[in-house]
């Protein structure tokens, strides 16, 4: 389960990322100010969109290290048990 959240949240940042790169690669010199803040204000949704699933797919990477780490433990507990 933890490997489908990791590579759902590593799809999703793909994903933002292309879109930005596209957002940023607009030509907008001939853009009207009034016109700019909108896009100006839509990077910023997804440059935060990147940040929180970044935060979230480390999230998931400490959470599943802490878990084999028990895992192992436990199995190294039961084996020597035996």
């Amino acid at each position: 389960m933890i490997d489908k959240l990791y590579r759902r949240a590593s799809q999703q940042i793909v994903d933002l990322e292309i879109e930005l790169d596209k957002h940023l690669a607009m030509d907008t010199k001939d853009t009207q100010p009034q016109f700019l803040f909108p896009l100006y204000q839509k990077i910023e949704v997804i440059i935060d969109r990147i940040v929180m699933l970044r935060a979230r797919r480390q999230f998931i990477v400490n959470n599943l290290i802490d878990d084999i780490g028990e895992i192992e433990e436990y199995e190294r507990k039961k084996t020597n048990n035996h």
